[in-house]
């Protein structure tokens, strides 16, 4: 079966990784897949017409907070083209309330309902060869949603393809390469979508070492991991680590981490890596207790602070950290101090971000 994913980014550096893991291993059920990754920068018509380019059976659109517009617009125009196509959406702007998204956009025929790999080349399998629609595909009888199973989650992570069997041209075009190695996360902070499912998946370590050596391999100059809580699992992350401070390469390794739980033994390899290597992203958020209550955030900020410290005078990692602006039970001389607070850390990057209240969080 002919299909188009198309991912709509925020800026022409970005990469989609989710609907790259979604169609390679579509891809490897024997379906033909095309990807056609754009941004919201981009003249809707231009993108219209590369996605008329391909005369596919299926087209599919992850929808996320910054692309919602452009993309339900998109598969607006889209319809009045290709009346008989399936159009099918996932992402975290509207995999959690399909009934709202239906009404809201009746042109989509399905909706994946949480992470999407399996459940998708099991709706195109379904597409073809008929039968039920799978279990976590929310789809309309009528005027009735059928939500079908709701949230699905990836159990196996070692079934996730490498996402980037193009590597070369995006190393040509410049684009950042965006990994994760886990998903989940054993947290519940209030705005986040990662913590949903509390458990956290690991792809088996010696896949993530073979796929990272295939970047070290290809000259990549910067692996971004998306991971929520890199350093959750010493016996986990601290082999990769290891096997990343040896490599013979000049890249540089991102991690978001939380500072307040590296241990010691931690510490004392941080102190010991190559200058560049590795580049820590150290989410902060608030320092003011009653907000962190309030959005389920447990945070030591004695180890926290110590230990940013201590991070910062190795001398041989960037360290960013960030703070979120617009929680609750802060106002402004709150979020003055803590912003007085981080940034007095001395950190190479404070990060000023603003509360997004994302569908299916608490908040």
């Amino acid at each position: 079966m002919q299909v188009v994913l198309s991912a709509i980014n925020s800026k022409y550096i970005h990469t989609g990784l989710g609907l790259r893991y979604v169609g390679e291993y579509a891809k490897a059920q024997g379906h033909e897949v095309t990807l056609i990754e754009e941004t919201i920068n981009t003249p809707i018509l231009a993108v219209l017409e590369k996605i008329m380019a391909v005369p596919a059976q299926v087209y599919g659109f992850s929808v996320h907070i910054w692309n919602k517009p452009f993309v339900f617009k998109l598969i607006r125009m889209l319809r009045k083209l290709r009346p008989q196509a399936a159009i099918v959406i996932g992402g975290p702007e509207v995999a959690f309330d399909a009934e709202r998204i239906f009404a809201e956009l009746p042109q989509a025929d399905y909706i994946v309902q949480g992470e999407g790999e399996l459940v998708f080349s099991e709706l195109l399998q379904c597409l073809v060869g008929g039968g039920a629609v799978p279990k976590h595909i929310a789809y309309r009888e009528g005027e009735q949603v059928n939500l079908n199973g709701g949230i699905t989650v990836i159990d196996d992570m070692s079934l996730l393809p490498f996402p980037y069997p193009d590597l070369e041209k995006m190393l040509a075009e410049h684009k950042i390469v965006y990994y994760e190695c886990t998903r989940g996360c054993p947290f519940n902070c209030a705005y986040c979508l990662s913590g949903i499912s509390r458990s956290v998946r690991k792809r088996p370590l010696e896949l993530v070492l073979r796929d990272l050596d295939r970047f070290i391999a290809a000259g990549v100059p910067l692996v971004k991991f998306v991971d929520r809580t890199y350093n959750l699992d010493e016996k986990y992350f601290l082999p990769m680590m290891r096997h990343l401070a040896q490599a013979d390469t000049n890249a540089t390794f991102h991690f978001e981490i939380k500072a307040d739980i590296l241990s010691e033994h931690v510490m004392d390899f941080l102190a010991t890596v190559p200058k560049g290597r590795f580049q820590l992203e150290i989410g902060i958020q608030s320092t003011h207790q009653p907000t962190l209550k309030a959005i389920n955030r447990q945070d030591n900020w004695e180890k926290l602070s110590a230990n940013v410290k201590r991070l910062l005078s190795f001398g041989n990692m960037h360290i960013h950290v960030d703070l979120i602006a617009g929680l609750p039970y802060e106002d402004l001389p709150t979020f003055a101090k803590s912003f007085d607070d981080v940034y007095g850390l001395g950190a190479d990057m404070l990060q000023l971000g603003f509360l997004k209240v994302l569908p299916g969080t608490q908040m």
